[in-house]
């Protein structure tokens, strides 16, 4: 990635007959630094970028030496050399990428939301995976305290904040959300989590809703399967955690008969046993009605519940990819939540609370062999 910015400084301070110390006393720094600028021994920081063009009296792009065309090509290829790295995980190489892509192009949502994305990526990567959530009253919640430290996390929140106030599709703009609420959770935020939601749209008017709402024509049976698909997944994740969340809940039959019956309404819509991606949601259900039915000291019900969350974790490593077939949502084509990937860990750490001869029995089933296997 070649900037010559240095050059183009140069040519504009000779152009306006400006010496080095005119720039560097209106800028707010030392003659040496212009210098190393024009040498191309370095660059301004990004936050001086515009000061720098409106001394000059031009634009970003001008500064860059870019007219309309060429800015977008540039652009454009900045992205898709990115999306390239990116497959490749390769978090270290993107970063410094997607930075220098940025230091040329500041004010571009795409390199920063990219560049946001990366950052989550290697905040895990740089974490202790079992200091990230902690387990409490049968259930996990994250550890702010140990996450509000993560210097990746803390430059995503900046960058998911300053992406969601700019002009940017749909899609791009629920998936920064998304992430930013997850974030501030995450790392113990919970006045701007709050504060974020506050500003979004309330679900009566979602996307899904509205379309499934007002619309006749041959769309009509799309858009009410998505609706359909969206509403049950939300209710899904809110359900779980309200129950989860209130011990009086988490410890009770109450509780455990009320994830039934969202267990129960998943197996209504899809009533042909094609959950699709939605068999990930079956198996957290059924996993926490496992953990309840532990307090409960009903082993029978925990050890039955426990591996129905893992015939659905079979059925969701087979069967994500195709198409649902169920009449209520086989037309709902384009809904894709977003969802949280179990794992073997993950299955060990929740039976951990299980009696061993439940555990026991769970490992010891061959239908469950690949799950466990180290």
């Amino acid at each position: 990635m070649q900037i010559k910015l240095g050059e183009k400084i140069k040519e504009l301070r000779k152009r306006d007959r400006k010496k080095q110390e005119d720039l560097a006393v209106a800028l707010g720094v030392t003659n040496q630094a212009v210098s190393r600028w024009e040498a191309n021994g370095g660059y301004p920081d990004i936050e001086m970028l515009p000061a720098i063009a409106n001394y000059f009296h031009i634009t970003l792009d001008e500064l860059f030496g870019y007219d309309s065309v060429g800015r977008e090509t540039k652009l454009q290829s900045y992205i898709g050399q990115a999306d390239q790295i990116q497959k490749h995980g390769d978090h270290v190489r993107l970063i410094q990428f997607l930075r220098n892509a940025i230091s040329e192009f500041p004010s571009e949502w795409q390199l920063q939301y990219r560049l946001a994305n990366a950052l989550v990526a290697m905040g895990y990567q740089k974490s202790e995976p079992h200091k990230i959530a902690v387990r409490g009253n049968g259930f996990f919640q994250y550890n702010g305290e140990y996450n509000a430290q993560n210097e990746c996390w803390k430059e995503a929140v900046s960058l998911f904040e300053e992406v969601i106030k700019k002009e940017i599709d749909n899609d791009h703009r629920t998936s920064a959300v998304f992430s930013l609420m997850w974030l501030y959770s995450c790392m113990g935020d919970q006045e701007n989590a709050e504060r974020t939601a506050l500003s979004q749209s309330p679900v009566s008017i979602s996307r899904e809703v509205l379309l499934a709402d007002t619309t006749i024509d041959e769309k009509a049976e799309k858009y009410r399967g998505e609706a359909i698909l969206g509403l049950l997944h939300e209710l899904n994740k809110v359900l779980r955690n309200a129950v989860m969340s209130k011990h009086s809940l988490s410890h009770s039959q109450a509780g455990l008969d009320a994830l039934l019956a969202a267990a129960r309404l998943y197996e209504s819509i899809f009533d042909d046993g094609n959950c699709g991606i939605f068999h990930n949601d079956m198996c957290m259900l059924y996993l926490y009605c496992s953990s309840i039915a532990v307090h409960l000291n009903d082993f029978g019900r925990a050890l039955s519940y426990c591996e129905t969350a893992l015939e659905h974790f079979l059925a969701f490593e087979q069967v994500q990819g195709l198409r649902l077939t169920a009449p209520l949502v086989n037309q709902a084509k384009d809904y894709r939540p977003s969802i949280v990937t179990l794992d073997r860990e993950w299955f060990e750490e929740h039976m951990q609370s299980f009696p061993v001869e439940c555990t026991d029995a769970i490992k010891s089933n061959p239908k469950y062999a690949t799950i466990f296997a180290q």
